[in-house]
């Protein structure tokens, strides 16, 4: 396998170990950017299924976004009201829109916000289109992150509650790394082609086994590559940068 960085020792038997109890999931992007920058928005606070039928009914109430961009703020909250926190969310989302609208005067660019979007994010590097989305108004470092792994399937990798707290306790990153700094520290060292896989099984892992409260350690599959019980030494094992 060809790897465009290399990993730690510690890091890849933990992949390695991810992979053979929970097996190599597939990202299949759609390359929708704004789409799915909305969604991730919807998302929040939320559940799959509910922000899926806020999101269903946002766009089957406004066909475009331009439309949601300049609909009565309480219309599109009426609109995802299934997905909780509509009257944060609606304005929020069209912020975005507004901005990303202004940018697209400002470069005479000629074609909808969507295509502006993508146009914007394929033509830089992965930590630049991070950086990018990060600008937009309310979009956090993990809605950056999952925008541009999940639909641009680009190698970056979102952190969110059970990433931080899994990498943590199996001794990929020291206790107090933040989940920013946790963005920069795995940016460094994991193959492109490992981020999407990663990422997924280290949620299932800490949603199956590694549970904020009362970890099932006696049925871990890497109970001998955990700082939680001991088997390594963070100090040891943990990425540095």
């Amino acid at each position: 396998m060809t790897t465009s960085l290399i990993p730690t020792l510690h890091l890849t038997r933990v992949y390695e170990l991810l992979i053979d109890t929970y097996g190599e999931p597939k990202n299949v992007p759609d390359y929708d950017a704004l789409g799915g920058l909305v969604g991730t928005i919807l998302s929040q606070h939320t559940s799959d299924i509910n922000s899926g039928r806020a999101y269903k009914q946002l766009i089957s109430t406004f066909p475009s976004w331009e439309e949601v961009r300049d609909a009565p703020t309480d219309k599109v909250a009426d609109a995802i009201r299934s997905g909780g926190l509509a009257n944060v969310k609606a304005p929020r989302i069209q912020d975005v829109l507004q901005t990303l609208t202004e940018q697209m005067q400002a470069s005479s660019y000629q074609g909808t916000i969507g295509q502006y979007l993508y146009d914007e994010l394929v033509q830089r590097t992965p930590e630049e289109g991070w950086r990018y989305l990060r600008r937009l108004p309310g979009v956090g470092p993990k809605t950056a992150a999952c925008v541009l792994m999940f639909d641009l399937d680009l190698p970056v990798m979102p952190i969110d509650t059970h990433v931080h707290r899994t990498s943590i306790r199996l001794g990929l990153i020291g206790a107090r790394v933040s989940a920013d700094k946790a963005h920069e520290l795995f940016a460094k060292v994991v193959p492109a082609e490992w981020v999407y896989p990663l990422h997924v099984n280290l949620i299932t892992h800490g949603r199956r086994v590694c549970h904020a409260q009362r970890p099932d350690c006696t049925n871990c599959s890497l109970y001998k590559e955990c700082a939680y019980v001991g088997s390594v030494n963070a100090q040891e094992t943990a990425i540095t940068g």
